[in-house]
């Protein structure tokens, strides 16, 4: 054991175990072997900082004492050998058990802490949620709530973090629903808006120069850029009458090739998105 005693002292932990795995093979029921190598082995699983290190020592330990006490010549002081090594190696796996459950312990506070964290932050984004304006805050908003949601650790959460995530969740639904709505709207309104001045201008430009506009061509330059530039399904009810009687107007003052070729624009007109 000379080789090993000097890696040992050296602190060269890997090549001590290479060195006292081979001589115990050797001599499975060579008592002093066995102490020496299965005393590093646990020496090793109590005091190394990483819990999963101290667990895999702690079964070599226990794996070599169960070789030696099938080999080793049995005998009263063997027998109390062995039992004496059985009570250290259940007093570092009682050990590692008891800092496994602290750590686990340590990660589930800081979880909760972290969590707690995260949801008083979406609860406050649910209020800029609210205070959006325009759709390009609504959409930094909802990366932001995507963001922290991603952030939780929810196989961590305590039952009273799943019943407020689980609240928030339907509040952060009602709220960009109707904030989805409303934003449209102000979008249609614009729209309808818009709509509106072009019909306008259709009106006002064909009836001040009629004659103008029985060429078809003039004729489509003005109501393909004013009346049929607009989506009909975004328009509101007051617009899609203006539009009506503008059209009516128009259609009215043409001779029957013009009427066709109205109608035809109407068909054929490419409508804004926006």
């Amino acid at each position: 054991m000379t080789l090993f005693n000097s890696y040992k002292a050296s602190g060269m932990i890997s090549e001590a175990l290479l060195v006292g795995r081979n001589v115990f093979n050797k001599n499975p029921g060579n008592k002093e072997v066995f102490e020496a190598y299965f005393s590093y082995l646990c020496s090793l699983a109590e005091t190394l900082p990483s819990i999963d290190d101290r667990s895999r020592f702690a079964d070599q330990a226990n794996v070599a004492l169960a070789f030696f006490a099938e080999n080793a010549d049995m005998s009263q002081e063997v027998v109390e050998a062995i039992q004496s090594c059985q009570e250290r190696i259940d007093q570092i796996f009682s050990g590692i058990y008891e800092s496994q459950q602290a750590q686990e312990d340590q990660e589930r506070e800081k979880a909760k802490l972290h969590n707690n964290d995260c949801i008083k932050k979406l609860y406050a984004l649910k209020d800029d949620l609210r205070a959006t304006t325009t759709q390009a805050e609504f959409d930094a908003v909802l990366a932001r709530i995507a963001q922290e949601d991603s952030a939780l650790i929810k196989d961590a959460f305590t039952p009273e973090q799943s019943n407020a995530y689980d609240d928030l969740t339907k509040s952060h639904t009602d709220v960009i629903s109707a904030k989805m709505r409303e934003l449209e709207f102000k979008r249609n309104t614009e729209y309808n808006k818009q709509a509106v001045e072009a019909f306008t201008k259709a009106f006002s430009s064909f009836r001040n120069n009629e004659g103008k506009y029985k060429n078809q061509t003039q004729l489509f330059s003005l109501v393909s850029s004013t009346l049929f530039a607009y989506d009909a399904s975004r328009l509101f009810n007051e617009t899609l009458i203006y539009y009506n009687h503008v059209y009516s107007y128009i259609f009215s003052k043409l001779d029957d090739e013009g009427k066709l070729a109205l109608t035809r624009f109407s068909i054929e007109c490419e409508r804004k998105l926006r």
